[in-house]
């Protein structure tokens, strides 16, 4: 099963969404193992938005779920997130900084042909001249490659905390060129954001005000850009700027944030229902300004969602959607925390690379997520997904048990001096001598 998640890991770099989605198989195979075990503090909100989810659909639209333009775009949810609870049924004994370190190397050297063949046709800084003309990796969408280089700058720079070396920095500085090139303005934003997060200590009042300040930024957008003579819920927005990195923003500001926010106002609590916002809904009956209740519906499985993941889990699943959602990103972080904490001090390092990225890479897509819904795209949430899976199957390599031999003074491991620490780095541990 473990060799089925890291199949998965490694064709993250592809747009084979099939391919790189095939990480929830394992709860299929496995399903019985589920029972009896204990799990990690973020499992009760990531299922019961799992849950609210899937009972919002079934009332919504339940014919949907038999559908996989459903799963492709509005469900993408499901796909993106089945590989957190997949990595409960299985177990694996990997060394995972290594197989992280490997799979982050591979994939840099795997973009090097097509980014070589853009850059002898476009050049470094064409972008600014042609915003069109930009680096897409493997990926049809521009918002997609830089998402997914996003995360696996991320990846880079957990790989480089755990062991420093000048070929991770090289993947590094390559990786992050290429994330320049795709002109991923959100992308961008989102892989900055982490460089003061880890040098300012990783504090929890920073990660509150940070979810904080996204959301309320992204209503209070929302909540300026909104015309009262506009019917949101049936007006066609057509785009008038030629240039087309400003007629995303103003598809963004004018038409998209608005509408959202329309769907947030008929029904606060609950939301419209789980993959509305792109469908034609034509009467809704409210219920004392709570709850609405949509009906005479054109369903449409598109590409048409919110651009800012907040205000579609507004739209779509509500107050009580978006707070699972929160909780869920809260938790995960604390998880990984500990986890690093605990690799670094007391497992010789094993898995924090991976501890760290999980931390890194969340704080990466909270911030993306205002400018894109990227919470639930599979290029840029299957790769957190799959290291999170192969994290919660890893069992420590047991120790050689030595018959009728004693150990006598063991070497007591202590931390590194905090002059040594580097900011956002857990201490690293030596063995003193042993004294005779």
């Amino acid at each position: 099963m473990a060799y089925i998640s890291l199949l998965a890991l490694f064709m993250t770099v592809t747009n084979l969404v099939p391919i790189s989605a095939v990480g929830f198989v394992p709860i299929i195979l496995c399903a019985w193992r589920f029972f009896g075990r204990s799990y990690p503090s973020f499992f009760a909100p990531l299922t019961a938005l799992t849950l609210f989810a899937l009972i919002s659909t079934l009332l919504y639209n339940p014919h949907s779920l038999t559908e996989f333009e459903f799963y492709r775009r509005d469900g993408n949810f499901f796909i993106s997130y089945a590989p957190f609870f997949a990595g409960c049924v299985y177990a694996h004994r990997f060394d995972l900084n290594k197989i992280f370190r490997s799979f982050f190397i591979c994939a840099v050297v795997a973009n090097i042909p097509p980014y070589l063949v853009y850059l002898a046709q476009n050049g470094l800084l064409a972008i600014f001249k042609h915003p069109d003309d930009s680096f897409g990796s493997f990926f049809i969408a521009r918002n997609a490659a830089g998402g997914f280089l996003a995360m696996l700058f991320c990846l880079g720079i957990a790989c480089y905390l755990q062991e420093r070396s000048k070929l991770l920095l090289s993947m590094l500085l390559l990786n992050f060129l290429m994330l320049f090139s795709t002109y991923s303005r959100g992308s961008l934003l989102g892989a900055m954001a982490v460089l003061p997060y880890l040098y300012f200590g990783r504090k929890r009042w920073m990660l509150a005000t940070l979810m904080s300040a996204l959301v309320i930024a992204s209503v209070a957008m929302a909540m300026y850009h909104i015309r009262p003579n506009v019917n949101y819920m049936g007006y066609t927005f057509s785009i008038q700027n030629s240039d087309a990195k400003v007629a995303n923003l103003d598809i963004r500001y004018e038409w998209l944030w608005p509408r959202a926010l329309t769907y947030f106002r008929q029904s606060p609590i609950v939301g419209m229902g789980f993959g509305s916002f792109d469908d034609q809904v034509r009467n809704v009956v409210s219920y004392f300004g709570l709850l609405g209740v949509p009906s005479d519906i054109v369903v449409e499985h598109s590409d048409s969602h919110a651009h800012n993941s907040y205000l579609n889990f507004l739209a779509e699943l509500g107050l009580v959607g978006l707070f699972l959602l929160l909780a869920f990103y809260w938790k995960l972080i604390k998880w990984s925390q500990d986890g690093a904490a605990y690799s670094a001090l007391r497992d010789a390092g094993r898995n924090f690379a991976g501890f760290r990225f999980v931390e890194v890479s969340s704080v990466c897509l909270l911030v993306m997520a205002a400018t894109e819904h990227r919470l639930v795209t599979p290029s840029n949430v299957l790769i957190l997904s799959l290291v999170v899976s192969l994290l919660l199957a890893a069992r420590s390599e047991r120790a050689p048990v030595q018959q009728n031999r004693p150990v006598l003074n063991p070497r007591p491991v202590v931390p590194t001096p905090p002059s040594r620490a580097i900011p956002g780095h857990v201490a690293r541990t030596r063995n003193q001598p042993e004294r005779i």
